[in-house]
């Protein structure tokens, strides 16, 4: 578990810093360059991922409740609109025009919908912890971006709703291939 914890630490201190800490980081890029301070946070947040996931399937498996059967197709269907919202933050988005954080907004659910699904105590301190640090991101940026208008939709509809085709894509995608990646089917 102590690997798990160390990961979401990590991993939610890079987030936070680049929200929280954007005097720090304009200092750091201005002497390294924005290039590099990328690099150096994609490289942390790509170990406290592994961390993560290796912490993850080191802990024991400490169940604290079962979802009920039909709770999984729930899920399921839940994934799609939630995919959706995260594909849909990129410029132009109609999604990103609509609403100031898409892709956190489907961050979220999808840490709700894996919380509610999965009632390990393992569970609950990964997508719990994430949970929570979308929370506090979302409201940390909506208090620093609020006087900011809103960005406009693409005027071309196949570019500013690009965000539902490429969503039902990854969506079928994770529905095949979560067994792979995760050992859990999330229809069986």
């Amino acid at each position: 578990m102590s690997l798990l914890l160390l990961g979401l630490l990590i991993f939610i201190l890079a987030h936070l810093g680049t929200t929280i800490g954007a005097p720090v980081r304009r200092r750091i890029t201005a002497s390294t360059g924005e290039v590099i301070w990328k690099i150096v946070i994609a490289l942390i947040l790509i170990g406290s991922v592994w961390l993560m996931i290796q912490g993850y399937r080191e802990s024991p498996v400490d169940t604290l409740w079962a979802a009920p059967d039909w709770m999984r197709y729930a899920v399921v269907a839940l994934m799609l609109p939630t995919l959706i919202l995260y594909m849909g933050s990129y410029p132009g988005s109609a999604l990103r025009a609509r609403m100031r954080h898409p892709q956190l907004t489907g961050f979220a659910l999808w840490a709700f919908l894996h919380l509610i699904m999965n009632g390990e105590l393992r569970a609950v301190v990964l997508f719990g912890g994430l949970l929570v640090w979308v929370v506090v991101q979302i409201a940390l940026l909506n208090r620093r971006d609020s006087a900011k208008p809103m960005p406009a939709a693409h005027p071309s509809p196949l570019r500013a709703w690009a965000a539902i085709p490429i969503g039902i894509v990854v969506w079928v995608a994770l529905l095949l291939a979560h067994p792979w990646l995760f050992g859990v089917s999330p229809l069986a």
